[in-house]
C-alpha cells in the first residue's frame, strides 16, 4: 500500500486498480492485478555482488563516452556548449576568496520542504553519511564565479521555445505525499516518473505499467528523504541570491544543492539503462536535458546538477543491495517484458 495512505484511500486506490469483484489482486504488490501474476513470484535474480558489477559497468561506460553537453543533449543542442561544460567549470578552483558573500545561505524561512525529512523509507535504511557528495564550491570561489558568469550567458542565450521547454520539464517531479486519487494533480505527478524512459513508447505508462509505478514511487520516496536531508545538509544559497542580474523564472522553496531535479531523472535514467541497456544514451540525453533545463532557468548551478548525477548514481548502488528492491524490480522486469512484447 501505499505509504502514507490512509485506510479509506487505500480501499479507493486498490478498488481503481483492481476489478471490484476480483479475487486475484495481489495484497502484497497492490498494483498487481489479475493478468498480471507472471509478476507476483519473481525469479530469482542475480546476487547482489554481481548486479553491483553490471551497475558499475553501466556507469563506466557512461563515464567512457565522454561526450560534450551538445551531444548529450536531446532538445536542448542549440544552447548547450559544444564541450562538457560540467568538466570544464568543475576543473576550476573552488576554494573561497573571502568577501560578504560566503555567509549567504538558503533562508531557513524560505525552506517550504521540511516534511519531506520525515518520510518512512521503504527499500533504504542507511545512515546519510553513505553518500560521499563534496561541498559545494564557495560562494566566493572562481568555481561559483564562472557558474554564475555561465547562467548569465544561458539567460541571454534561452529563447521562447528554450523557457517552454524548460516549463514542462519544472512540472516532471514526484512528490511522495500527493497519495489520493482525487488530488487534482495526482495523474501529473505519478506521469512524471514516467518521463525519463519515454522513448521507450507510448506504452510506457502508470495505467499500463501498475507495478512499474508503484516499484518507481517507492524509489523516489526513498531518493526524496536522502536527496532532501542533504540539501538541508548543505543549505546552499539558489544562484540568484547571489548574483542580482540572474532572472530566475522561479524560485523554488528548498536549498540548492543537490539538484532534485538532476537526481531523481538521473536515478530514472540508471535504473531504466539497467533494463534496457540499449536506451542508455537517450535516458541519459532526457536526464541532461532535465538537470540542464534547471540551469536555463536561472535556479541551479551547474555544480548543483553534477551532485544530483553523483548522488543518483550512488543512491541506485546502495539501492541495489535490498533485498525487498531485488524482488520488486524482478516483479516490474517481468511486468515491462510483458506489456512491452504486447505493444511493440
Amino acid at each position: 500500500m501505499y505509504i502514507y495512505a490512509t485506510p479509506s484511500q487505500g480501499k479507493q486506490w486498490h478498488q481503481a486498480e483492481c476489478p471490484v469483484n476480483s479475487k486475484t489482486c495481489d495484497t502484497n504488490l497492490p498494483a498487481n492485478c489479475a493478468g498480471q501474476h507472471e509478476a507476483k513470484a519473481p525469479q530469482k535474480g542475480l546476487a547482489t555482488a554481481s548486479i553491483l558489477l553490471l551497475i558499475l559497468s553501466l556507469f563506466t561506460g557512461f563515464a567512457a563516452q565522454a561526450q560534450t553537453s551538445q551531444e548529450t543533449s536531446v532538445v536542448y543542442k542549440s544552447i548547450s556548449p559544444a564541450t562538457n561544460h560540467y568538466k570544464t567549470i568543475g576543473a576550476t578552483d573552488a576554494a573561497a576568496k573571502g568577501g560578504n558573500k560566503e555567509g549567504v545561505v538558503f533562508p531557513t524561512k524560505d525552506f517550504r520542504r521540511g516534511v519531506y525529512l520525515k518520510l518512512r523509507n521503504v527499500y533504504l535504511d542507511v545512515p546519510i553519511e553513505s553518500f560521499k557528495i563534496k561541498p559545494y564550491p564557495a560562494n566566493s570561489s572562481a568555481q561559483t564565479r564562472a557558474e554564475l558568469d555561465f547562467l548569465l550567458e544561458l539567460q541571454q542565450k534561452r529563447t521562447a521555445k528554450d523557457i517552454a521547454r524548460t516549463d514542462t520539464m519544472a512540472n516532471m517531479y514526484h512528490d511522495p505525499f500527493i497519495i489520493n486519487l482525487t488530488d487534482p494533480d495526482y495523474r501529473r505527478n505519478v506521469k512524471s516518473l514516467f518521463y525519463v524512459g519515454r522513448n521507450l513508447g507510448p506504452w510506457f505508462t502508470p495505467e499500463k505499467l501498475p507495478i512499474t509505478s508503484y516499484v518507481l514511487q517507492n524509489v523516489i520516496q526513498d531518493a526524496t528523504y536522502y536527496l532532501y536531508t542533504l540539501k538541508v545538509k548543505y543549505n546552499r544559497a539558489r544562484p540568484y541570491q547571489l548574483e542580482p542580474a540572474l532572472k530566475n523564472l522561479e524560485a523554488p522553496g528548498h536549498a540548492s544543492y543537490p539538484s532534485d531535479h538532476s537526481s531523481f531523472s538521473h536515478v530514472h535514467a540508471y535504473l531504466l539503462s539497467y533494463i534496457f541497456p540499449e536506451y542508455k544514451t537517450q535516458f541519459m540525453g532526457n536526464a541532461y536535458d532535465m538537470a540542464f533545463s534547471r540551469e536555463i532557468r536561472g535556479v541551479n548551478y551547474p555544480s548543483d546538477s553534477e551532485a544530483g548525477k553523483e548522488f543518483a548514481q550512488q543512491f541506485i548502488e546502495q539501492l541495489m543491495k535490498s533485498k525487498k528492491f531485488q524482488a520488486d524490480l524482478e516483479a516490474m522486469k517481468t511486468e515491462l517484458a510483458r506489456v512491452k512484447s504486447q505493444n511493440t
